[in-house]
């Protein structure tokens, strides 16, 4: 494990390509235009440069131009074999992690339906860990650093924490197999509880779950009369990133949310990050869209570990029965 980095990457929007990947043992990027000689061999300055001339839908845009030659660089060059590669899997609600089994290749063969219009074209072979994590119970250390970011293949800058989960599955280690097992169902309890909370309640949970990653969030403006946006949060770090976020709340009594309903309180969050809260969850649907949109869809689940925390405040804490001061 010494000296191995690791990176996270995105195996097309909504995790539309991760069963061929996982068929096919490789983990992989799109770019098809961009030639597999220049990119195996190529300086960082004339790979931008060739990037420039094949990819025209960038429409000469230097810093789009950029951070496409960032990633296919790091992809190419920097990850090498014996390094780790984390990738989250939407549909299924795990994340994966991989260690990388072999040079950059590109495919040089079509498909065949349904995999015909799959965007993997510059690949690795990995080897993955024998069993997923779900994303309910994957580390929380690096847990923002793999769903926040808008790329394709970044680096996740902890290592030894990445090969901790590879090798053992853990980070944290639990020695008492029905300790681990009490710990999951109280966390189920917890999910199942918040989701009988009041839509105002979870207003109010949101927040405290915002202000607990750092933001500032003005309590008079939370809910009410505001017909669109429940809660607006600035933060400068957390799980959700540095900047301005405006959040919907909705808790629909056993229900999924669906695209339509994203995409019309979407219209409203101007210039800022939005954010969809669905106490009972989403359709399919709206993940694939909202992946697409760069909306960040929350569920109850999602709020396990902070539920877990106890951090909010007295009155939920109450509602919720938690055995804490």
């Amino acid at each position: 494990m010494t000296g191995a980095r690791a990176w996270a990457i995105k195996l097309g929007s909504a995790g539309r390509c991760v069963p061929f990947c996982e068929r096919h043992g490789i983990v992989g990027v799109g770019w098809r235009h961009v030639d597999a000689e220049v990119l195996a061999s190529a300086d960082h300055g004339e790979l931008w440069e060739h990037v420039r001339d094949q990819c025209a839908w960038y429409g000469g845009d230097r810093r789009k131009i950029g951070v496409a030659t960032g990633q296919l660089f790091r992809f190419a060059r920097e990850c090498r074999e014996g390094d780790y590669i984390v990738y989250y899997d939407p549909p299924r609600k795990h994340v994966r992690i991989g260690r990388v089994a072999s040079p950059i290749q590109f495919r040089d063969f079509e498909l065949e339906p349904p995999d015909s219009e799959i965007d993997i074209w510059h690949f690795r072979r990995v080897e993955l860990a024998p069993e997923p994590i779900p994303v309910l119970d994957f580390y929380g250390g690096l847990k923002g650093k793999l769903l926040g970011p808008r790329l394709s293949f970044w680096e996740l800058h902890d290592a030894e924490a990445v090969a901790m989960l590879f090798h053992e599955g853990r980070v944290e280690r639990v020695s008492d197999p029905e300790l681990q097992q009490s710990y999951e169902a109280l966390r189920d309890l917890l999910v199942l509880r918040s989701q009988s909370l009041t839509a105002e309640d979870w207003e109010w949970l949101v927040v405290d779950y915002l202000k607990a990653q750092g933001a500032y969030v003005d309590e008079r403006k939370v809910g009410g009369s505001r017909a669109v946006i429940d809660v607006e949060a600035s933060f400068d770090h957390g799980e959700l990133g540095e900047e301005l976020w405006r959040i919907q709340v909705k808790r629909y009594e056993g229900r999924q949310v669906g695209w339509e309903e994203v995409e019309a309180d979407f219209r409203h969050a101007g210039e800022a990050s939005f954010c969809y809260v669905s106490a009972f969850g989403f359709t399919d649907e709206a993940r694939e869209r909202a992946d697409a949109e760069g909306v960040r869809l929350l569920e109850a689940g999602d709020f396990a570990r902070f539920l877990l925390s106890a951090k909010m405040r007295p009155r939920l804490r109450e509602k919720l029965r938690l055995p804490f001061d």
